[in-house]
């Protein structure tokens, strides 16, 4: 199935005014923590591989209307739903899903929670792309 857009840029630019920000928020902390990423369009959103390993992909077209970065290790990686995750989460806001897929809900950058939370969703990003 062809992606609906070209870029990361164009499906930006086709979001509305706050998933946009939220969004682009995400996007510099991403590559802030890990300037190696790599970003494409996988999955229709924005997707973020270290090497050849997916580890992050936006999904800002859910039903709560929010953006979300689902953390996970790829479509090949068996996983175990109700399993511990492969990474420790002292911050508690990851909501995993499996041992292996986790979603956390990206913050108004204009807010004073993405303020006071973003040295903990950088520490926990780094972290996470970092798992072999």
């Amino acid at each position: 199935m062809p992606a609906k857009h070209a870029s990361v840029d164009d499906f930006l630019a086709a979001l509305d005014d706050d998933r946009r920000a939220r969004a682009e928020w995400m996007r510099a902390l991403l590559l802030e923590v890990e300037p190696r990423l790599t970003e494409s369009i996988k999955w229709n959103a924005p997707s973020y591989a270290r090497g050849d390993a997916d580890r992050v992909t936006m999904n800002v077209q859910n039903r709560e209307g929010v953006v979300q970065v689902v953390l996970h290790l790829g479509a090949d990686r068996p996983e175990t739903r109700g399993a511990a995750p492969v990474l420790d989460d002292p911050t508690g806001l990851v909501r995993w899903l499996s041992d292996i897929r986790g979603v956390l809900v990206v913050p108004d950058p204009g807010g004073a929670e993405a303020d006071a939370r973003r040295v903990e969703l950088a520490a926990l990003l780094s972290r996470w792309v970092s798992i072999p």
